[in-house]
This record gives structure tokens, sequence and C-alpha cells, in this order.
């Protein structure tokens, strides 16, 4: 079952997708779920045997999990985008082999993706640095200090940055956010191949997170090292992975 709060038609065609790989069906509701009711982890538990929930918070899935009796995945909620980053780090891994020693490069707004990142890299061992937000209006991500503490462990590096220059100093891999929906910050997170290759001497792969708009021009997105659509596709691998990993042990 997909259960979601708004339409999210990439994770839809990914956890179907990977339903029909693992010989599996899938039913898809949209709907603004009362998620303060918590017996309706239960109530969906008795038509499911996984669940995969998209929301817009976040400690209301660990609610819901708590009282399903079946598999709960998050596909994205506030705090996290886990299939879209797990796949973009399955296309980077496909092209460099691991993810030790690479430098990672975030730019756009503040989203769930990035947070996924700040968690993903350094447990990877990956060094990570991200623009997003301008001087004026600092923003700090959510799980930014958690992924500091992750740095320390992992021997890694987590940097924010104000300048895009900084953000594209030595990078292997850039990362375009989604489009922020406040036109005026768009600039703010434009840059082109050139400012790539100004900045780093490295072998460099690009990956958007859709929805793409005009912060990149076709000339980059549509670039021989653009991997944008081979993390798309790489979507239905994990969501099989985390379907397949979650109902493991179980009798249906």
């Amino acid at each position: 079952m997909i259960l979601q709060e708004v339409n999210e038609p990439i994770l839809n065609m990914a956890v179907s997708k990977a339903a029909t790989l693992l010989g599996a069906f899938d039913v898809n509701i949209t709907d603004r779920v009362v998620w303060d009711h918590d017996y309706n982890g239960s109530i969906f538990s008795f038509m499911s045997d996984v669940i995969f929930v998209s929301t817009t918070t976040h400690m209301c899935v660990q609610r819901f999990a708590e009282k399903s009796l079946v598999p709960v995945i998050c596909m994205r909620s506030r705090t996290h985008a886990s299939i879209q980053s797990l796949a973009t780090i399955m296309a980077i891994i496909e092209e460099f082999g691991s993810m030790r020693c690479v430098n990672v490069s975030y730019m756009g707004p503040p989203h769930p993706i990035l947070n996924s990142y700040l968690l993903l890299c350094p447990m990877l061992g990956a060094n990570f640095k991200f623009k997003c937000c301008c001087e004026k209006c600092p923003v700090s991500p959510l799980l930014y200090k958690s992924s500091e503490e992750l740095t320390a462990q992992s021997a890694t590096e987590v940097k924010q940055c104000s300048d895009k220059n900084d953000v594209l100093k030595n990078t292997c891999v850039v990362i375009a956010g989604p489009t922020t929906k406040h036109r005026d910050k768009i600039e703010l997170f434009k840059f082109s191949i050139e400012d790539i290759q100004r900045n780093t001497c490295c072998s460099w792969l690009f990956f958007h997170t859709c929805p793409r708009g005009e912060e990149v021009d076709d000339k980059l997105f549509c670039h021989l090292n653009s991997r944008t659509f081979n993390a798309i596709e790489n979507m239905h691998y994990i969501a099989a992975a985390l379907m397949a990993n979650a109902v493991k042990g179980y009798k249906f």
C-alpha cells in the first residue's frame, strides 16, 4: 500500500514498479490522513502487507508505525527523502565503486533530501559541502548537528558554505536541489558547467533533484556527465530492496 498526503508521481512509479518486480500488487491512497488517530496504523495493516508512507511531517510516521502490524517504510517526510537520496548514492557508487573519499556538493534550498545526504555521506565515508541559503537569511538544516557528530566518527568533513565557488571546490559530485518556490531565490542556486570546471580538477558527475527550474540550463542538465536519469532509474531498485528487507522473515 502507498499511503500519501500529497501525490508524488515519481515515488509512486518507483514503488509500484518495485512491487511488480517482486511479484506483488500495489494500492495507492492519496488523502489528508488524520495522523493523530493512532488506530489508523492498525486499520491499514489489516488490508496490506507493507505500507509505504509519504507525509509532510515525520513523528506521525513513527506513531503510525508503532500501531501497525506490518512493516511501514517512509518514502518521504519533512525530515527524510530516503528513496531519492539512496538512488543517487547508488548511481555514485556505480560510477566510482565506493563513496569513500568522494567530495559531494549540494546546491539548493533546504529540503528533506538534504537531510538524508547529511547523514548518508559521512556514514559512507564521503565529504559533503552544501549551500542552502543566503547570508541575509541563514538557515541550518535540521540534521546538521547529527551530521557533524558522524563526521567525527568517520574522519570525513561536512561544511556549510555561503559561496557557490566554495561548494564546488574540488568536487566530484554536484547535486542540484529541487527548484525553490521563491523565484527571487533562484539566482542564489544558479550554476553552470563553467562554474564546475573552474572550481574542480576532479572527474565529476551531476545530479538534479527534480522538479527542475531555471537554476540549471540544458547544457548542464543534458551533459555527458549528468546522471540524473540513472538515479531516477535506480529508485525502483531501492524501493524493491527496502521492501524485500522489510518483509524478510515474515510469513503471509
